[in-house]
């Protein structure tokens, strides 16, 4: 008998808003070695319920049998077989993308019909979806998730949420940076965004206002100078917290210039179009340990926020360059952001 993980339910269809895909599914490991379907999120109803796939069979099988993520960008219906819409599936899937659980439990996949629906980054994230999955289920067979980490699962479930809740920019960011802080604990978290040129950053937002009065809110700070120019030059993230050591005497934006004393911090690098374009931070000014259940929510977290602004660059791309005649208020993206800055 399939185990039930209420849980997922809610997840798998936040993965699918995300990636604005066709189907979600996720196929776990049974006790007599093959992988029945334990839940899915799909626009359609032709996924069959109570599907079973051998390592081997069709496309998640082979990721089954490889324990290794799959692309089909160029999917060819007659001869590809998916595993979970039949023999019979019409349903003009044009990609497919698929990531293992770790330790063999199962796969987590999704289709989409629209051509180059997904990118690599898509991929990794979407494997860090994987991991979530599987540490929900083994943490529910060892009796139940600790309510530390059902929190920050509500949490993300609400951070892949908000981008229809709120479709202008600046609400969207200032709810975004709210859960992250209240999820997480620190006192502050906060993104800086570089200029067109990336020779400058500025503050786009934070979850409260932490600079001094005499410093202007849409000042602009050199990627040159401070530990988060450096992140921007590097392209790396940072972590300070073991509980110890004290941050404080490393300026954030550089030399002389005004700032929260953190002790504490956590800077993610944003790539967008091949570019680090912003930084997420987490910061605090105590002195705490970074445990590995909020490193890995804020991660996740950061990634999300980097996929969302390559996906609006290239619309915004799309948008600038494609003549009137062509473009149409059905071409319109479905994200206000008429106050989006970087």
């Amino acid at each position: 008998m399939t185990m039930k993980y209420p849980s997922l339910d809610r997840l798998l269809e936040s993965i699918g808003s995300v990636f604005d895909a066709y189907s979600v599914v996720l196929f776990c490991r049974n006790s007599a070695g093959t992988f029945d379907l334990t839940t899915s999120f799909s626009l359609g109803d032709s996924i069959r319920k109570g599907t079973k796939i051998e390592q081997g069979q069709g496309l998640v099988g082979w990721i089954l049998k490889n324990n290794s993520p799959l692309v089909v960008e160029k999917f060819d219906e007659k001869n590809t077989f998916l595993g979970y819409y039949g023999a019979e599936q019409d349903e003009q899937i044009k990609v497919f993308v698929g990531c293992p659980l770790p330790g063999g439990r199962g796969a987590l996949c999704m289709d989409s019909k629209k051509t180059y629906a997904f990118t690599s980054k898509d991929q990794r994230l979407l494997s860090l979806f994987a991991v979530v999955v599987a540490a929900i289920i083994e943490d529910v067979g060892e009796g139940g998730v600790s309510s530390r980490e059902q929190a920050l699962y509500r949490v993300l479930q609400q951070v892949y949420a908000l981008r229809e809740a709120h479709p202008k920019w600046t609400d969207f960011l200032n709810r975004y940076l709210a859960l992250l802080a209240g999820a997480s604990g620190y006192e502050y978290a906060f993104l800086v965004v570089s200029d067109e040129w990336g020779n400058n950053y500025l503050l786009e937002g934070s979850n409260k206002p932490f600079m001094p009065e005499n410093v202007s809110a849409r000042q602009s700070f050199s990627t040159g100078s401070g530990l988060l120019g450096w992140v921007f030059k590097k392209n790396q993230s940072v972590f300070f917290g073991d509980g110890k050591s004290e941050l404080g005497r490393t300026p954030l934006f550089g030399r002389d210039i005004p700032g929260p004393v953190l002790n504490t911090l956590m800077a993610f690098p944003l790539k967008v179009h091949t570019r680090c374009r912003g930084v997420l931070v987490f910061g605090d000014r105590e002195s705490r340990v970074i445990s590995a259940e909020i490193k890995d929510f804020a991660n996740m977290a950061a990634d999300y926020l980097a996929l969302f602004l390559e996906n609006l660059y290239l619309r915004n791309k799309v948008r600038r360059f494609a003549p009137p005649s062509v473009t149409d208020p059905g071409d319109a993206p479905d994200f206000d952001n008429s106050d989006y800055h970087p």
